[in-house]
C-alpha cells in the first residue's frame, strides 16, 4: 500500500507559508539594526609626484624620487602620506616636509611645517596637522608646494606641486 504524498489541501498549506515569511520578515526588519557613520568627512585632497630636478635650482646628479597624498577633513585636520618609491641616492636619508606657497620655478613662503617624525625603515611617514582657517584658505586658494629636506640636502631634496583631485 503506497501513501498519498500529495499535500491534501495546497491552498491552506500556501497561506501557512506565506504567515511565517511575513512573519520571519517581520522579525528581520524589525531588529534594531546599528548603523555606524562617521563625523568625520573629506573636504579636499591633493597628490604630489616630488622629484629631486623640481628643486629650485634644481639639484644635479640626484634622481629621488616620493610621492605624497593629503586630505583635508572637516575636522579641520590635513591627514597625510609620504613616502619614497625607492632607496635615496647616497644613502641619504628623508628628514623634514614642509608645505610652502609659491608658483612652480620659484621660492615660496612657509605655508605649514607638517612636524613629521622620522620616516620608518620602509621610506614612509604618515601623520596630521591641525589647521586654522586661514591655513585652510590659503591650502584651498593659494598655489602650493610640497618639498622634503634630507640629511645632506638640508635646504631640500625634493619638491613637487600639490594638485587637488
Amino acid at each position: 500500500m503506497k501513501k498519498d504524498l500529495r499535500i491534501r489541501n495546497p491552498r491552506k498549506w500556501n497561506l501557512k507559508l506565506l504567515f511565517w515569511c511575513l512573519l520571519m520578515s517581520v522579525g528581520f526588519i524589525s531588529c534594531k539594526k546599528e548603523i555606524k557613520t562617521s563625523d568625520v568627512y573629506t573636504l579636499r585632497q591633493w597628490k604630489v609626484d616630488l622629484s629631486a630636478s623640481n628643486m629650485v635650482p634644481a639639484i644635479s646628479g640626484r634622481t629621488d624620487h616620493a610621492v605624497a597624498v593629503f586630505y583635508l577633513m572637516t575636522d579641520n585636520n590635513l591627514y597625510y602620506y609620504i613616502y619614497f618609491d625607492q632607496p635615496l641616492n647616497n644613502n641619504d636619508t628623508p628628514g623634514k616636509a614642509i608645505v610652502y606657497t609659491g608658483a612652480s620655478g620659484s621660492n615660496g613662503t612657509v605655508l605649514i611645517d607638517l612636524s613629521n617624525g622620522a620616516f620608518n625603515s620602509d621610506r614612509e611617514v604618515k601623520g596630521s596637522v591641525p589647521l586654522s582657517s586661514t591655513l585652510i584658505n590659503d591650502l584651498n586658494t593659494k598655489a602650493t608646494y610640497l618639498q622634503i629636506a634630507s640629511t645632506q640636502q638640508a635646504n631640500g631634496l625634493v619638491r613637487g606641486t600639490m594638485q587637488s583631485y
